[in-house]
């Protein structure tokens, strides 16, 4: 299904918001290329560019001290076919993207869906950024490059007003990256304020990557709010948190408040009886371009990218099954990156 005909689709239904199926959606089958095969992609932009339904996340890249490790995960995304790498400028002080540099863009560059984010308030500063992007993962052009992580109206208008907008509308017209698009992590109300921003200016970004969980759709949902309105205006949805950062196995992450003790945190994997597999499984079957993760350990990495080798759709009655469960769990101690704003 091509950009044209899912925005057509999507305006006869109303079941988007909640649990519809579209897990085939601008997917292919197993293909190949220069280096070998390569996983089912999906459509990530609106002229058709299709890339992995699963990336790297960059975050986690960044995680192992020992370069030989990090060369390892970036070989091994490589064998296993994943084509779309995911980071960000400020991701353990650069060295996430220092590591691309080093491991990733000398070897495979051209063959590769790059992307990084910058969390610059103003204009000249967002341009340094993508600059220092740029050497660290030595190349001259990523192809999509995201405003890092809005978080609330009054956010959106500052960077807005303080020419972030338009440093990324002249970085895609030069040439520096070919897709420009934006984050949130926190409420999916900023979304369409963002959305409604743009509008007004009479434009378009390329992306949008948000959490997309089988918690979500019980609190503040970026499914149910969000996503109908992305998909809409064709825009490329990159899902993350698909375990809610680590926290859905009870763990502390860089969000988890200090005030949540750590042993307040349920493990919904193990009491809610979902497995990891049905987890990446219920992202799969909205309407997503890719489902970002971050892999510190070849292990884990084998492990997210089996699922999609071995994908199995899910029915409606699956979805809700799944729904369902984490409901009791969904709220902002598991997730806690998010938060209420009036």
């Amino acid at each position: 299904m091509d950009m044209e005909s899912r925005r057509k689709f999507l305006k006869k239904t109303t079941a988007v918001t909640a649990y519809s199926i579209f897990s085939g959606w601008a997917s292919s089958s197993l293909a190949s290329d220069k280096i070998g095969a390569v996983l089912p992609r999906r459509q990530i932009a609106r002229n058709g560019e299709q890339s992995t339904a699963f990336a790297l996340g960059g975050y986690h890249m960044g995680i192992p001290e020992n370069p030989g490790e990090a060369e390892r995960i970036v070989e091994r995304s490589i064998e296993l076919g994943v084509r779309f790498f995911d980071n960000a400028r400020v991701y353990h002080n650069g060295r996430s993207e220092e590591y691309y540099g080093k491991f990733l863009t000398p070897k495979y560059r051209d063959e590769v869906f790059l992307m990084t984010k910058a969390v610059s308030r103003n204009h000249d500063d967002a341009e340094k950024e993508l600059d220092a992007s740029l050497r660290a993962m030595k190349t001259d052009r990523l192809d999509l490059w995201q405003i890092h992580t809005f978080t609330t109206k009054e956010d959106v208008d500052n960077r807005v007003n303080n020419g972030v907008l338009d440093a990324f509308l002249e970085a895609k017209a030069r040439g520096k990256t070919r897709y420009i698009g934006f984050s949130s992590h926190q409420n999916p109300s900023t979304v369409l304020y963002f959305l409604r921003v743009l509008k007004d200016r009479g434009l378009e970004m390329d992306t949008c990557q948000m959490p997309l969980n089988v918690c979500d759709p019980s609190f503040e949902s970026f499914q149910k709010i969000a996503l109908p309105a992305l998909l809409d205006r064709e825009y490329g949805v990159i899902a993350m948190k698909t375990m809610a950062g680590g926290s859905m196995m009870g763990k502390r992450i860089d969000t988890t408040p200090k005030e949540i003790a750590t042993e307040d945190i349920p493990n919904v994997v193990r009491d809610a009886g979902i497995s990891y597999a049905e987890l990446h499984r219920y992202v799969y079957a909205l309407p997503v371009s890719t489902l970002c993760s971050g892999c510190d350990t070849i292990e884990k990495l084998e492990a997210n990218v089996r699922v999609l080798q071995n994908l199995k759709k899910l029915s409606k009655s699956d979805m809700e099954r799944l729904v369902n469960s984490a409901r009791p769990f969904a709220g902002k101690t598991v997730e806690n990156y998010k938060r209420v704003f009036g």
